[in-house]
């Protein structure tokens, strides 16, 4: 009698972890992960660091079944540049997608912006790792960076 019981009770633990390996394995991958260091080792990483008013924001979708390639794209009208130049007015592009390093900006708020890529076409790359943040705490931090990082950030847009 206590043999089936065992083996009832053995089949129950070894089907609970199949299903909980099968749902780790099928989610997505969709963690953030940033480069350590300050906001002067993210000033000196990024192309562009400006401030500027969030004029509007609308969704870049691709028209695919998959949102991890749909964008949010913030238009900015630019006050001061710190580093880099940026034209007036700039198109900042984020993922949608929070936990894939997206940035939620607000429309009327002004931010300390750290951008990347070329700004020829009025766009740049926002991501969660770069420091975009409100203005309110003031100009970025640009020196009492840390030593180069010598890993990648693979979610950065470079």
């Amino acid at each position: 009698m206590a043999r089936p019981r065992l083996i009832a009770h053995a089949f129950g633990v070894v089907t609970g972890i199949a299903v909980l390996l099968g749902a780790v394995l099928v989610s997505p991958a969709s963690a953030c992960t940033c480069l350590p260091g300050n906001e002067a080792d993210r000033y000196n990483r990024a192309t562009h660091v400006f401030a500027g008013t969030v004029l509007a924001e609308e969704v870049e979708d691709n028209n695919t079944p998959d949102t991890y390639d749909d964008r949010n794209r913030y238009r900015i009208q630019v006050g001061l540049q710190y580093k880099g130049s940026v034209p007036p007015m700039v198109d900042a592009l984020s993922t949608t997608v929070i936990t894939a390093c997206g940035v939620k900006l607000s429309v009327g708020v002004e931010y300390v912006v750290f951008a990347f890529g070329d700004s020829s076409d009025a766009r740049v790359d926002i991501t969660s790792c770069g420091g975009t943040r409100p203005a309110s705490v003031g100009p970025p931090m640009t020196s009492g960076g840390s030593s180069t990082p010598t890993t990648p950030c693979a979610t950065q847009a470079a």
